[in-house]
């Protein structure tokens, strides 16, 4: 596979999102399907994700986040889950979209959720892949394992080496062999000025417990919602069925062998799932 062949047809531009640059990638027709990445990372996490999701009949759409990517980087801006979700509100404003199926993954996934919270009318459903915001941060790198794999991946931003980058994406993997080196080649690139490793410094610094998914804030998702865990991801089990249990109309996946971009590793089997998912709530 290539990002090349992957994102074939697919027309990538950039458009003012309330004044920031932002760089949009839309592929197919159809029902919006609108695709948010997690920390560090860019559209092209979605890469084997929007054919499919195209092909199904929708139209699939992917954007950098506020700061990442090729996104425009505010001056002044802290990179807070809150000021992510508001700039990806002004994206789908921009991009002149009413009511959308979404999908996040990491801490897209915590903006996504913060999204239908707060815009509960322009979701349908939710699909959260390995979701961010379960657990404070402390809480989080409490597990030695994880705080390893974060540390390991911080080297990325202080000096972005195509060997950095490899081992920042082979921690998200189940199979660390299963990087693609192009996709570490593209973001070796995206990672190299010093403008973006400062926003992602940034972005790991912020203080984003006042807008934890608490069970409460859960339990005001009226929407069809989909857990998607890798059966290796860091969040443990119980805090992923703990947080579906407190959503009224929600459903958790775990896909084998796949640890914290499942998306990626079985986009076959999460491809499906979403498909799936999408068509029975939104046919």
């Amino acid at each position: 596979m290539s990002l090349w062949t992957d994102l074939l047809g697919a027309e990538i531009r950039h458009i003012d999102a309330a004044g920031v640059p932002t760089r949009v990638a839309r592929l197919g027709s159809g029902p919006p399907v609108v695709l948010l990445h997690g920390r560090g990372g860019h559209l092209e996490t979605f890469a084997r994700n929007l054919p499919a999701l195209a092909a199904s009949g929708r139209r699939a759409i992917a954007f950098d986040l506020l700061g990442h990517g090729l996104t425009g980087r505010p001056e002044g801006a802290r990179y807070t889950v809150e000021e992510l979700t508001r700039h990806a509100l002004s994206v789908l404003d921009a991009l002149g979209l009413g009511r959308i199926d979404l999908v996040g993954q990491s801490l897209g996934g915590w903006t996504a959720a913060l999204i239908a919270s707060r815009a509960p009318d322009r979701v349908r459903s939710l699909a959260l892949i390995e979701p961010a915001g379960l657990q404070t941060e402390s809480d989080r790198l409490a597990d030695a394992t994880t705080r390893a794999a974060y540390e390991r991946g911080g080297r990325a931003y202080a000096e972005p080496t195509p060997e950095a980058v490899r081992t920042r994406l082979a921690g998200l993997l189940a199979d660390p062999d299963g990087v693609d080196p192009e996709l570490v080649r593209v973001r070796t690139a995206l990672y190299r000025p010093e403008d973006a490793r400062r926003v992602h410094r940034l972005v790991r610094a912020a203080d984003n417990d006042p807008s934890l998914l608490t069970p409460r804030r859960l339990a005001g998702l009226a929407m069809p919602v989909l857990f998607v865990r890798g059966q290796h991801g860091h969040t443990p089990r119980p805090v992923v069925e703990a947080a579906r249990a407190a959503v009224p109309r929600a459903r958790l996946l775990t896909v084998p062998e796949a640890k914290q971009w499942p998306q990626y590793e079985r986009p076959e089997l999460v491809n499906h799932a979403l498909i799936d998912f999408l068509g029975k709530e939104n046919p």
